[in-house]
């Protein structure tokens, strides 16, 4: 207790040492590589942030650019950075036709959701079911829905609370191939899971 105590004493007398007010840095997407970009806007001066790792430090009323590394960036940013949440995951599985019966390229790519699930100390599931075209709308409702609820089933089987999985059915809507009514479209026929 008292060791955490100096340190926290020569932080903030480092902290208050120091002419830099704020520091802004700009991270790339984890899952995809892109960036955003942030303008900081001070007194006088504005700074665009749009580049990986790029930063600006507030100094004395005015920002400007400065060089840090990621290195740097990640010792100064450690605790925000271990405070991230999990980012939700988007996963899609494909059915046999006419059936609640995942594919098998689809029952192996399964293993993904459940593998992702098992990384989240707390965790939401989404589950939407879709179907092609074939079939009328009453039937593609409730054979959208039995899929969705086919796949919660297997998740709860598999350890998972059935309480933190939402299902719906879509139907033949939101259609992920556009085609026309009666076609038999595969990558129509799926659910879609969201993990947070």
């Amino acid at each position: 207790m008292v060791r955490r105590a100096v340190l926290a004493f020569a932080s903030m007398a480092l902290l208050s040492g120091c002419p830099r007010q704020a520091l802004f840095v700009v991270l790339p997407d984890a899952e995809g590589g892109g960036v955003g970009a942030i303008t900081i806007e001070e007194g006088v001066t504005a700074t665009t942030l749009d580049q990986p790792y790029a930063a600006a430090e507030s100094r004395a009323g005015s920002t400007a650019p400065t060089a840090e590394t990621q290195g740097e960036i990640a010792v100064i940013f450690r605790r925000a950075l271990a405070a991230q949440p999990i980012l939700p995951h988007h996963f899609r599985l494909y059915f046999v036709l006419g059936s609640d019966e995942l594919t098998p390229d689809s029952k192996i790519a399964y293993r993904a959701v459940f593998d992702d699930i098992e990384q989240r100390p707390v965790y939401e599931i989404e589950v939407v079911g879709f179907t092609d075209t074939l079939g009328d709308l009453a039937y593609n409702q409730t054979l959208s829905l039995a899929r969705a609820a086919a796949i919660r089933g297997e998740l709860v089987r598999d350890g998972l609370d059935r309480n933190a999985i939402s299902i719906a059915g879509r139907g033949k809507r939101d259609l992920l191939v556009p085609t026309a009514d009666q076609t038999p479209e595969p990558r129509n026929r799926r659910v879609e899971i969201t993990v947070r």
